[in-house]
Parts: structure tokens; C-alpha cells; sequence
């Protein structure tokens, strides 16, 4: 009797283990089937507890998406930053797309698309709107054409060798958007429970990212485009404003159906945003710099802005511009900013560490600040101004394995002159050397070593014209030399002699 009951005690216990045991693996299996009703889901393919329900909690370093890698295409990317609305007299995709093979022959080759969704019309600013008020994440603004037409663009520079980026706005959306009234829970309210703007952007409505089912939501709206419409990035606007656990959460999923996309943040440099995240981040302080140099400030601290520091995560790098849509539109033109100087800036921007963008109409020298709001059609020239030296600058950039985004290799050459300056970067046998007169007067006498004795001159322009005829030239040559304002040389060392 004994022995039965203690057979009987054994038996209950294992029943109750193995109770136990199914209960939790069905309260595991519940709270999966609740997530996934709730639309949306733990991250496939990554240790539980590392991305949920959009937040990055910790990163594996033995998960091959979840390492920092740049894609090899970004070390030679020249960006073109694209204004749909104003860039044609029709404003759509299918005008645009008639000027690819322009900008093919200028050198570009990758398209950031301003924002080209529909634009919200309760609050809207001006006439048409701002695009980054955004009435519906999977759609196209119907002012630029159809979803076909876009998927049409999008074949079109594919077909050419064109990158395509989207403009991304992740901090807020348009009063006019769906979730205003599906999800009022996904947006910063006051405490009378009205829905709140960010700063003074009164057309636009504050989202609110302690809401994980809102971030699991933007960040398959964002997956849409680059599964179903093969976009190659995205240019994430005000990405300090987004939580980076959004970010990363937002990149590992991209990155799971393109590994090799680009995500440029419109934020400085920052160590948290490129940990993971980001390739790129705006150089903010090169365009501050530049300006100042037209008023004859010395070009020595020009070299600060010039040099990744430790804020960039290796394998990232700076985005260096002289222009972009908010720049153009409330800051002046580049005529304005630059005058003269801008022709061996431009150059200079694209030799600096990390890669070049030209925003709509810099290649036409182009004196306006383009309206915001409104309609306001660039009147182009059948021969931009700057398009040669943008396409000659493109190729130097692109032949150059010493120009690559990722090289940090920088080393200023000249030595307390005011307006002298000079660098050179390397990799490898490659050497690409600078030289400019960064002045309004003639420079006579001055020094440079260049710390090579043979190189090949690939593009000289004596402050009125454009050479890119290759010429041999020594390192003698500009150890005491005369320069015409704002002249400036391009040189590569030749590693065979």
C-alpha cells in the first residue's frame, strides 16, 4: 500500500511539472499570439529581449544585421537632394524624371527625394503646404502624380545606375493624418488632452514615442517602401528629435530586407546615432565655416570642420553641404553666401572626409531663395553654370579610392597662411592633394609642400575657367608660387613614379 501511494505521489508530481512546464510555454505562446494581434511583433531573427516592439534594448554582436557595416556603394556617393514641387513647371515624378540623364552627366549618383507624400490641409502654411506635414505614410502626394508614376521614377534612375533615397519624417505628422483620430494615443497631449505641435511647426502634430505600437507602425510603414518599392534609404528628418532606439529598431529591420541601404540623419554628428543606426550625419559645421569665408575670415579653423572626430562610430561619416532646401530658403543662396568663393568650396566639400550634396539648381548658380510653401518653378538654363565642374568633381571623387566617405585620412598642408590652404588625403598608393586661394586678392610667393615631387594635375581652375585637362606637374612647382583669387588645383600623386 505504501509503495502504491508513493507510486501515486511520483505520478502526481510529474503531472504537475509537465503542467507547469505547458503552462508557461502557452503564457509564451499568448503573449506572442497578443503581440501579433496588436500588429506588432518581436523582430525576426534576433535573441529575444534585443528588438521589441520597436525599441533596441541591446545589440548582438553575433548577429550579422545588428553589426555596424557601411555598404560599399556610400564610399563613393555623390547626393543630389531633389525638390519635386519646384524642380519642373508641372511639378510631378514624370517631368522630373526628363532631367536624369542631365544629372547623370553631372556626376550624381544617388537621389534624395524631398518628402513625397500627401500634405494635410487642416493648419497648412501657405498655399500647398509643407511636405513634412504628412496626411499618410503609404502614399504618394498627388500634386507630384501617382503611385505608378513614382514606381515608373523609380525604375527610370535604377535603370541609370541612380541610388533613390526617401525623405523621412518620423517626429510628427500632419493634422490630416489617420492616426489623429484612430490612435490619439500615439501623440504628445497637454494636460487638457489636446494633441501638441513640436516648436512652432503649427502644421504638424507631436508624435509620441513612449507608444510602442506606434513605433512598430512607422517603422513597417517605412519597410513598405523599401520592400515593395525598392527605395535605397532614407534621409531621416529631424532624427534628434526620434528616440535612437527607434532607430536602430527602425535600421534592423530595413537592413533585414536590404542590407545595403543608406540612412543619412538630419542631426550633427552624434556617437548615438552612428553606434548603429546611422551612416551619416549632417556636417553642419563645414557650412558654417564656408560662409565666413567669403567675408575673409582666415580659412585656418577651416580645418576643425574638416576632420571626423570620435563623434562619428568608425564606419560612419559627415554629410558636407553648402546648401540644402532649409538653407536655400531662409538662410540665402548660394550666390548669396558664397559669391565667388564658391567654385573652390564646392570642390573643397567634396574632397573633405565623408560625402557631397548638391541640392535643386546649385548646379544652375541659381539667385533665389526657392518659396517653401508655395509654387516656384527653377528657370533653368539649357547650361547650368557649375555643371562641369560638379561632373568633374564627381569623377575625382569616384576615381579616387583616397576620396572614399569612410577614409578619415586628412592632413592640412599649409602652415598659418590666412588664405593659403591646402590638404592632402590618402589610402593606400592614392593621393588626392588640395590647393586654393581662398581670397578676394592675388596671392604671390606662397608656399605649399606638398610632400610629393611628381603628381598629376586632374583639375585647375584659375578663378574664371575650368581646366580638367590632366597635367604632369613637381612638388617644386608650389614651393613659391603666385595664385588669382580664389584659383585652386586638384592633385594626385602619381605612386608609380
Amino acid at each position: 500500500m505504501k509503495r502504491l501511494l508513493a507510486l501515486l505521489l511520483v505520478v502526481g508530481l510529474i503531472t504537475a511539472l509537465v503542467a507547469c512546464s505547458s503552462g508557461k510555454k502557452d503564457e509564451k505562446a499568448e503573449k506572442k499570439e497578443e503581440a501579433k494581434a496588436n500588429e506588432y511583433t518581436m523582430s525576426d531573427n534576433v535573441k529575444e529581449g534585443s528588438v521589441i516592439d520597436g525599441v533596441m534594448t541591446d545589440i548582438q554582436k553575433d548577429d550579422p544585421i545588428l553589426k555596424r557595416t557601411t555598404p560599399s556603394w556610400l564610399e563613393t556617393c555623390v547626393l543630389y537632394e531633389v525638390n519635386i514641387r519646384q524642380y519642373t513647371e508641372e511639378g510631378t515624378f514624370a517631368a522630373f524624371e526628363k532631367h536624369l540623364d542631365r544629372l547623370k552627366e553631372t556626376g550624381i549618383n544617388t537621389l534624395w527625394l524631398m518628402p513625397i507624400h500627401p500634405i494635410s490641409e487642416t493648419k497648412r502654411k501657405g498655399t500647398l503646404g509643407s511636405y513634412y506635414s504628412v496626411t499618410d505614410y503609404k502614399a504618394v502626394n498627388p500634386e507630384f502624380g501617382t503611385i505608378d508614376d513614382f514606381k515608373h521614377l523609380m525604375t527610370a534612375a535604377h535603370d541609370k545606375g541612380f541610388k533613390v533615397i526617401l525623405d523621412w519624417v518620423a517626429n510628427h505628422t500632419g493634422w490630416d493624418n489617420a492616426w489623429i483620430t484612430e490612435h490619439k494615443d500615439w501623440y504628445k497631449t497637454n494636460n487638457k488632452g489636446e494633441i501638441q505641435s513640436p516648436y512652432d511647426w503649427t502644421d504638424t502634430a507631436q508624435l509620441d514615442y513612449n507608444n510602442f505600437e506606434m513605433r512598430a507602425e512607422m517603422i513597417k510603414c517605412m519597410q513598405y517602401w523599401v520592400e515593395e518599392m525598392g527605395v535605397d534609404g532614407f534621409r531621416c528628418d529631424h532624427a534628434s528629435g526620434v528616440p535612437a532606439t527607434f532607430w536602430n529598431a527602425a535600421t534592423y529591420k530595413l537592413k533585414s530586407v536590404n542590407s545595403e541601404i543608406l540612412m543619412l540623419a538630419e542631426a550633427g554628428g552624434n556617437a548615438v546615432l552612428t553606434q548603429y543606426a546611422f551612416d551619416s550625419c549632417y556636417n553642419d559645421a563645414l557650412y558654417g565655416q564656408s560662409k565666413s569665408v567669403k567675408g575673409g575670415v582666415a580659412v585656418s579653423t577651416i580645418k576643425q570642420s574638416m576632420q571626423p572626430s570620435d563623434i562619428y562610430v568608425e564606419g560612419s561619416f559627415p554629410m558636407n553641404y553648402l546648401d540644402n532646401h532649409d538653407k536655400n530658403s531662409y538662410e540665402g543662396t548660394i550666390v548669396e553666401n558664397y559669391g565667388k568663393t564658391y567654385e573652390p568650396l564646392l570642390a573643397l566639400s567634396f574632397l573633405t572626409p565623408g560625402m557631397p550634396l548638391i541640392y535643386t539648381s546649385n548646379e544652375e548658380g541659381y539667385d533665389h531663395m526657392i518659396e517653401f510653401f508655395e509654387k516656384d518653378t527653377v528657370k533653368w538654363d539649357d547650361k547650368p553654370k557649375y555643371a562641369p565642374l560638379m561632373a568633374a568633381l564627381s569623377k575625382v571623387k569616384t576615381e579616387n579610392a583616397a576620396l572614399n566617405a569612410t577614409n578619415r585620412d586628412f592632413k592640412v598642408l599649409t602652415k598659418d597662411e590666412d588664405y593659403l590652404f591646402s590638404f592632402s588625403r590618402s589610402k593606400g598608393d592614392n593621393t588626392v592633394i588640395y590647393v586654393a586661394n581662398l581670397y578676394d586678392k592675388d596671392l604671390s610667393d606662397a608656399a605649399v609642400d606638398l610632400g610629393a615631387d611628381n603628381v598629376k594635375c586632374v583639375l585647375h581652375y584659375d578663378g574664371t575657367t575650368l581646366d580638367t585637362k590632366e597635367t604632369t606637374m613637381s612638388g617644386s612647382d608650389f614651393a613659391k608660387k603666385s595664385y588669382k583669387p580664389y584659383e585652386f588645383y586638384i592633385l594626385t600623386v602619381d605612386a608609380e613614379k
